[in-house]
């Protein structure tokens, strides 16, 4: 009787041992889970407090962004109407005439443009350009848009003329949206009219039909016509001829149609009136010649299908 006692005794604390030990170990995980649910929750805490925090930089940013802009965009405009102030008031000039296609369609779509440094808003860089879609997309060099410091220029103002008697009235702002370095050729797309009324919805342009075809078929001795503004031209529209003196590589066409400083981002045609490039640069020998260089219209079709494509558009600070 006594042995049975002592046996569901000993049961007894071996059950209440077992239980106790249960008891321990459920507390235990109760205790783990409860500190892992709450780093969890303190772990998506944090990270929802980082998440508002980059979402107010990247507010901040864009605000900076916007500001910057209109900055830039303020003091270009009122740079432009000093600099066109002045131009009304500059003796004008007839330039040179005669070609076997109508000049008068095309010298409505090359365009000169005025961009501002961006850390002098005295210095001012002139150059020209061509519209190659009636929207306002604006082919030039990207040469034309580099500040003394090598910056991009974000903004320039942009003039047309009909009249070969007077310069172009600069009335629209064009952005800078692609660049290609190492073809240095540069697009810009008008955005608006400096004095703030209604951009048209269509502006003249070139055709850019067969134009791949017409530069790559040029020949030795091929005449060609250059169109744009020469810092030599008195600011008004000038129309040079030359022939094709001969290629470098697969790029450039050289000719020996006059090519001064402010006809580069302009435009070149064959006899026909076919767009055939963007003259960019001239070089002049020992004894006062020169030989001009052209970027086929081959290469300006093939930046504008990877433009219209999203390919080399720049950053919406305006950075590469």
């Amino acid at each position: 009787m006594q042995l049975e006692t002592k046996s569901g005794r000993d049961i007894r604390q071996a059950l209440v041992f077992i239980l106790g030990a249960s008891f321990a170990v459920f507390l235990a995980l109760s205790l783990w889970r409860l500190g892992m649910a709450r780093r969890d929750s303190e772990e998506r805490a944090a990270a929802s407090a980082d998440l508002e925090r980059r979402q107010a930089r990247l507010e901040q940013r864009l605000v900076k962004i916007e500001k910057n802009s209109e900055e830039d965009k303020a003091a270009l405009e009122e740079s432009i109407r000093q600099l066109v102030e002045k131009k009304e008031t500059a003796p004008s000039a007839i330039t040179a005439k005669g070609s076997p296609f109508p000049v008068e369609k095309t010298m409505k779509a090359v365009v000169e443009l005025v961009c501002i440094d961006n850390n002098d808003k005295e210095t001012y860089y002139t150059g020209s350009g061509t519209v190659v879609d009636s929207v306002g997309v604006i082919v030039t060099n990207q040469h034309i848009l580099r500040s003394d410091d090598g910056s991009l220029i974000k903004f320039c103002g942009v003039g047309f003329t009909a009249d070969i008697h007077n310069p172009p009235k600069i009335e629209f702002v064009a952005a800078s949206r692609a660049v290609h370095k190492i073809t240095d050729l540069a697009i810009l797309q008008i955005i608006e009219r400096l004095d703030g009324r209604p951009a048209p919805k269509e502006f003249p342009s070139i055709s850019m039909d067969q134009t791949s075809e017409s530069s790559l078929a040029l020949s030795l001795g091929d005449a060609i016509y250059i169109g744009g503004y020469p810092g030599i031209g008195a600011d008004t529209f000038t129309f040079t001829e030359g022939v094709v003196s001969g290629r470098v590589g697969t790029d450039l066409i050289k000719t020996s149609a006059l090519i001064d400083s402010g006809t580069s981002g302009g435009a070149a045609f064959d006899a026909d009136g076919n767009y055939i490039g963007v003259p960019t640069a001239a070089v002049s020998g020992d004894i006062g010649g020169s030989l001009g260089y052209l970027i086929g219209a081959d290469i300006v079709d093939k930046f504008l299908i990877d433009y219209f494509a999203n390919v080399n558009l720049l950053s919406e600070d305006g950075q590469e």
